[in-house]
């Protein structure tokens, strides 16, 4: 596991994601305004592949807290 949430760990864990689960509706996939969320290549990514984008507010880091937890322990676990 990558120590930086980058674009490539990402689109790995999603299609891994796909490809296990091969979900019948469009998944929700939540993320901060980081620059590898922000992107045309990314949201195009997320089209076409039937997900569906969800972004927290700026500067409310409550949001993602859990996301940003799992992976902290993620990395310590490393």
């Amino acid at each position: 596991m990558g120590h930086r949430i980058g674009t490539e760990l990402v689109l790995n864990a999603l299609l891994t994601m796909l490809w296990g689960r091969q979900p019948k509706a469009a998944v929700t996939v939540h993320s901060d305004q980081g620059i590898q969320f922000t992107g045309h290549a990314w949201q195009d990514f997320l089209r076409a592949h039937n997900f569906v984008s969800s972004m927290s507010r700026r500067g409310n880091c409550h949001d993602n807290a859990v996301a940003e937890s799992l992976f902290s322990q993620r990395l310590k676990s490393v």
